[in-house]
């Protein structure tokens, strides 16, 4: 997300259901520790579900230090603490008329409405500077996501086979879209 669009789109203050007060706002590129905190912080019996990025304190290097491209929007939830509880991207080609979308919330933050928080703050970004239409892969395994993808307007396109690895077995996903922007 461009300096530019981070002034555009300003913070959100938000009241989970479980009482904690919280911001979402753009990824910073000072935020590499908190973000390397966060991803040490997710189970590795939760990695199936974000196996498309390795949660590393390198991948947080990397995302900190591209919180500022033209062709991503991360967006992270931070509590007063200064911790994040979770965070939601997309990113696209140049050309592209799709983004590929993206979430991970921390377990203590799971339930309370942080993903339809982030969510819908980055919907509304999306809505303004983003490709068309928005995709994601959801692992069939995992139906409390796909609920809240439907929710967000996300409809199943096909069902395919997430190839495995030595960590995780080939398993049932569902490649889900919705339009993010309507074309001028």
């Amino acid at each position: 997300m461009t300096q530019k669009d981070q002034k555009r789109f300003l913070s959100a203050d938000v009241i989970l259901s479980n009482g904690v007060h919280a911001v979402i706002r753009p990824l910073r590129v000072s935020d590499e520790i908190i973000l390397g905190d966060f991803y040490e912080s997710v189970p590795p019996e939760d990695y199936r579900f974000y196996r498309a990025h390795p949660l590393t304190r390198e991948l947080a290097r990397t995302m900190a230090k591209d919180a500022l491209s033209p062709n991503s929007v991360v967006l992270v939830l931070v509590t007063g603490a200064g911790m994040i509880g979770g965070y939601s991207w997309y990113q696209w080609q140049d050309g592209s008329d799709k983004s590929l979308f993206g979430i991970c919330i921390k377990r203590d933050f799971q339930n309370a409405g942080t993903g339809t928080a982030l969510m819908t703050r980055l919907l509304e970004i999306a809505g303004e500077i983003s490709p068309p239409v928005m995709s994601l892969t959801v692992q069939k395994a995992n139906p409390r996501a796909v609920r809240l993808y439907q929710k967000m307007g996300f409809n199943i396109v096909r069902e395919q086979m997430r190839s495995g690895n030595e960590f995780f077995p080939e398993e049932t996903e569902y490649y889900m879209e919705r339009e993010a922007r309507k074309i001028k």
